[in-house]
């Protein structure tokens, strides 16, 4: 029982999910070119920070990654900081980069215009993609227009006659409001 707390059990993970600015007109391009960043501690992040930052092309964070590392290798080797104290900081910089690199991932991708569409949890990235798919693509056109989002289509504008005239079943304080506003003024 206690190996199958431990080992046995599937971990619920969750995503973002994010398009690009300019997105494909067809949907199922869209669907292959929404990208999904996973939430929650990232262990290759941790574990190989800056090979993981150059792999997600975070060039800001790695920059501030390397002078991090320079700048505790700097204090070790010339202002006598204890060779354990350099451990510490340095595991200290990878955990941040591991507990926070899908953060930095997300900010890099709002940095270019993507925007979020929503998030997802599931067993793993797989199911996480069909279920988001799942309730996503239902409600897109089959061909969207250039710069179209996927809002609900609007319905049609009244005519200029029903505009001009002040509801007369609205007996709120605001709709009484609104009457009076739109009410012509008469010269005398």
């Amino acid at each position: 029982m206690l190996f199958y707390a431990l080992f046995g059990a599937q971990r619920v993970q969750s995503y973002t999910v994010h398009e690009r600015p300019d997105p494909p007109t067809d949907r199922i391009d869209r669907a292959e070119a929404l990208k999904f960043i996973k939430d929650g501690f990232e262990f290759p992040a941790f574990l190989l920070a800056p090979f993981w930052l150059i792999g997600q092309r975070l060039w800001l964070a790695f920059v501030g990654y390397v002078a991090t590392a320079a700048l505790i290798a700097f204090a070790n080797g010339y202002l006598g900081l204890p060779d354990s104290a350099a451990v510490v900081l340095l595991i200290g910089l990878h955990l941040a980069v591991g507990f926070e690199g899908d953060a930095m991932a997300r900010l890099d991708l709002e940095s270019r215009g993507w925007s979020a569409l929503g998030s997802v949890t599931g067993l793993n990235r797989l199911d996480c993609e069909r279920r988001f798919l799942d309730m996503w693509l239902p409600s897109q056109p089959i061909l969207a227009g250039r710069g179209v989002t996927s809002a609900p289509p609007v319905p049609p504008a009244a005519p200029a006659a029903e505009l001009s005239r002040p509801p007369s079943s609205d007996h709120s304080v605001a709709g009484r409001l609104a009457a009076l506003i739109r009410k012509p003024v008469q010269k005398s």
